[in-house]
């Protein structure tokens, strides 16, 4: 079982990439032109300055979520699994604590959620996905998690949704250093350290972190109240990130970002497994490179980035099964602003892949080339606005099916607003899905489908309260879906499903200040059905429904009080039925878990404080398993102490 795993979900890929020589010319050659240019018609400095990279908050009419500077303190050792548990409505798929998380957003597979890094995405290209357990919530001082389809600008795979980590910079903020450390339940211990300084031309910034866990938890054995231990769990971590942003001059800006991690763990047995000595290593290398350059009417953005990542498996403890790719990225960008309220947007990408594993015959490369453009529009009044965008992709010398978004939101009332938007998907295959051998296909179609939802917004002051909250319906069909199936002698990927996904997400925050205190309750939920609509056989009883591991209610609720230096949450969530066959007979049962979390904020000198948080989570000891035969924990703690220095 966990073979199948690793071919589907967990293989990261390798092979040294001839395209990094190529990327770098366009960018020498684009920065001599660009640079010779007049700047006397230039922004000021303090203008200049962008907020997010590449097309964030462009997809006009969709539903979107900032990550707030709150639910990054109660994750700061966290992982970006951990995180969107707590804070968001995606459902995420987890093997266990410390092990393989993937997302199943609005009912789409792993596949279909982009997670992009500094505008870039760091799936993989040999299985298409990220392990979320690997990603810290150290790596990103901003978050933004974006709903619904939205391929005509993130290319492959944004079907479901986009998650955007990005590294802002911190111009004339001076001085910051925070150093933090935490031990908790099953030899948990986690170290971060990360400082930054910010001038007025210069933002820098470096972070180290380090987590290791044996995970040996406790766990019920069908329902009984005997415990069994977590066997072979062993997790070690650590990594270390870098950006640096100098302003060159009134019109122009570059930036160099770096982030390594390396992760040794041990897979542990499943419920049906008497042990496992099986291990997985991973280590990549990321790397980015931006210079944008801007005029009066005017922004032109070129970046490029260089991803190298390896997985070693250990199936049996000894030999060792090695798997690499390469990523090379090189985007330009050109804005252009005519005149008050429009905006043009047109650009290039070019992406190239090599992948190396003991999977693959050969070592396979695929070059993408894409054309992409966008137009937003916002009425004088700002009562209105209204975005369209295209993308077409060539894959190999063969063009993919052509993307397209529109969407446009009108102010009804007073912080209430109406949205809607309609977008064409696709998603091309993974290496896995073409080259792995046995059963990899190389004649393999894209998938393609379409995607619509309308929503209604309302945030606004009632009295002394502040109430946010969104209502959105949405509905989503994909052809060609693949699929791995079996066969007379393997499992292959075939192009034989169409799924309809479709559902309702509603969710409401309320905070209301009571003297010196705030008090803050939020609440979600989550209905999605997502079946498939075309027999793969003549017998095939999965028609008409729901996808495996896609739970069809949820919801999410948390109360937040802050008083002075002291701030305290709790977090219930709900997750319903998830079955585990495709004719829906078997399944796992509804859960229900809830977190806790206390701090405390001591300031030290002018500009110095100290937080002790303790966190305890499944506070009810549920018995649950996300994914069958993978047990999770009972009752567990962690407390942590966190020094900051300067503004952050």
């Amino acid at each position: 079982m966990w073979n199948a795993l690793v071919m589907n979900d967990r293989v990261y890929g390798a092979a040294a990439s001839v395209r990094r020589v190529i990327v770098s010319s366009v960018l020498v050659s684009m920065w001599c032109s660009l640079h010779a240019q007049s700047t006397a018609d230039t922004l000021r400095l303090n203008e200049v300055v962008v907020v997010a990279p590449r097309l964030v908050g462009l997809n006009i009419g969709a539903r979107s979520q900032v990550v707030d500077s709150a639910a990054f303190a109660r994750h700061r050792t966290a992982d970006l699994g951990a995180l969107l548990t707590n804070e968001s409505s995606i459902f995420i798929k987890s093997y266990g604590l410390g092990s393989l998380a993937t997302t199943a957003f609005r009912g789409g597979s792993a596949n279909h959620t982009a997670v992009l890094w500094n505008g870039f995405n760091i799936g993989s290209p040999m299985n298409g996905l990220l392990d979320l357990s690997l990603v810290p919530v150290l790596a990103a001082n901003d978050m933004r998690i974006e709903h619904g389809g939205a391929t005509a600008l993130w290319g492959s795979g944004a079907v479901g949704g986009t998650i955007h980590l990005n590294n802002l910079p911190r111009f004339g903020r001076g001085p910051y250093v925070e150093v933090g450390t935490s031990v908790g339940s099953f030899g948990d211990r986690r170290q971060q350290v990360s400082a930054s300084l910010g001038h007025a031309r210069w933002s820098a910034s470096v972070a180290l972190y380090h987590t290791a866990a044996r995970n040996d938890f406790g766990y019920a054995v069908d329902g009984r109240d005997a415990v069994r231990r977590q066997e072979n769990a062993q997790l070690e971590q650590r990594g270390a990130l870098m950006q640096v942003h100098h302003q060159l001059n009134a019109a122009q800006r570059v930036s160099i970002g770096y982030w390594y991690q390396f992760s040794d763990r041990g897979i542990p047995p499943t419920l049906q497994q008497v042990s496992s000595t099986a291990e997985q290593r991973d280590e990549s290398h990321r790397l980015t490179a931006a210079w944008q350059y801007t005029a009066r009417r005017s922004m032109v953005h070129v970046r490029s980035a260089w991803f190298q990542e390896g997985l070693q498996w250990l199936p049996f403890g000894d030999t060792a099964v090695d798997s690499r790719s390469r990523t090379a990225i090189g985007e330009a960008e050109w804005r252009f602003r005519p005149g008050r309220g429009h905006l043009f947007i047109a650009g290039l990408n070019a992406t190239h892949a090599a992948a190396r594993s003991g999977g693959y015959t050969d070592a396979p490369q695929q070059l993408r080339t894409a054309l992409f453009g966008a137009y937003t529009y916002t009425a004088r009044n700002e009562r209105w606005s209204a975005s369209a965008s295209a993308r077409q992709e060539r894959m190999d010398m063969r063009f993919v099916p052509f993307t397209a978004n529109i969407g446009a939101q009108i102010r009804l009332l007073p912080g209430t607003q109406l949205k809607a938007s309609a977008s064409k998907l696709y998603r091309v295959p993974t290496f896995n899905e073409l080259y792995w051998v046995p059963g990899g296909v190389r004649d393999l179609l894209p998938e393609s489908g379409h995607g619509a939802e309308v929503g209604l917004a309302l945030d606004r002051k009632i009295g002394r309260a502040s109430v946010k909250g969104e209502v959105t319906t949405y509905s989503r069909t994909m052809d060609q879906w693949i699929i791995w199936l079996p066969g007379p002698a393997y499992w292959s990927p075939q192009n034989v499903l169409q799924v309809w996904s479709r559902g309702v997400e509603a969710g409401a925050e309320v905070g209301v200040p009571v003297g010196r205190s705030k008090i803050t309750c939020a609440v979600n939920t989550d209905h999605v059905v997502s079946t498939n609509q075309r027999a793969k056989s003549s017998d095939d009883a999965s028609v008409d429904k729901q996808l495996i591991y896609t739970p069809m209610y949820s919801g999410r609720g948390r109360i937040g009080v802050q008083h002075g230096r002291f701030s305290a949450a709790c977090i219930a969530m709900y997750t319903g039925y998830r079955y585990t066959s495709t004719d829906n007979r078997s399944f796992l049962e509804p859960f229900t878990v809830a977190n806790a979390w206390l701090a405390y904020a001591l300031r030290t000198g002018k500009r110095g404080s100290l937080t002790v948080d303790v966190q305890c989570n499944n506070l009810f000891d549920a018995r649950y398993q996300v994914i069958a035969d993978r047990p999770m924990p009972l009752r567990h703690y962690r407390v942590g102490v966190r020094y900051q220095f300067g503004e952050r």
